[in-house]
């Protein structure tokens, strides 16, 4: 039994996935607060006990900061207790996974501070191939990364004026996360868990801090 933890977007969720089906739940607006009540819920609700589970995947990103770091430490503090394998899924490809099969998308995400994180998939019915790996770009310099007949996966008001946008939201799931894992050969007992990115958040450039006042 594999259990996925993503946060880094607007839908936190946790997913329990076994050869028998996957179960997710959605907790999105609680964000941290209720990731181990919610892990304790979804595990009952597949009337398990956690020592079943034998690999986390994580969702590390790009995102929000916030959240990358509660699922991450999360997913590493839970697999020391349980002993058992963890890994990092990039968000991105989670996200990607909503894509027409047979597109290309580029994915597109504000970064704030007048910058922009961009990656590219192709979505086939085998699942995701990276064709630009997640990327900080300024604003302006945008416009020049995304051909005429791009597909966008993204805020519009983030893009040029008349860019196809086949859904305004980067909203990668735990289910896709835990597909993604399968399809790069992920067994349900754990095993490949460890050949995955590490769980660690991906953080393109360093979290801006305000220091405290005197």
């Amino acid at each position: 039994m594999i259990l996925a933890l993503e946060l880094s977007g607007p839908s936190s969720t946790v997913a329990l996935g076994s050869p028998s089906g996957v179960l997710e739940r959605d907790f999105s607006g609680e964000r941290g607060r209720a990731l181990i009540a919610e892990v304790d819920a979804l595990v009952q609700e597949a009337g398990m006990d956690k020592v079943a589970i034998r690999g986390i995947l994580v969702g590390r990103g790009p995102g929000s900061y916030t959240g990358l770091r509660i699922a991450c430490a999360a997913a590493r503090t839970l697999g020391h207790a349980l002993g058992i394998p963890v890994g990092g899924v990039g968000s991105f490809p989670a996200a990607a996974l909503d894509a027409p099969v047979g597109s290309q998308v580029h994915i597109v995400l504000d970064a704030y501070r007048g910058e922009v994180y961009h990656a590219v998939y192709a979505r086939s019915e085998g699942g995701v191939e990276e064709r630009q790996g997640p990327r900080l770009l300024a604003r302006p310099d945008l416009e020049g990364a995304l051909p005429p007949e791009a597909s966008i996966l993204g805020d519009p008001e983030l893009t040029p004026e008349g860019a196809h946008h086949f859904a305004d939201l980067v909203a990668p799931r735990a289910t896709g996360l835990i597909q993604l894992a399968l399809e790069q050969g992920v067994e349900w007992d754990g095993q490949g868990v460890e050949d995955l990115g590490d769980p660690t958040p991906l953080y393109l450039r360093a979290a801006a801090f305000r220091p405290a006042a005197k």
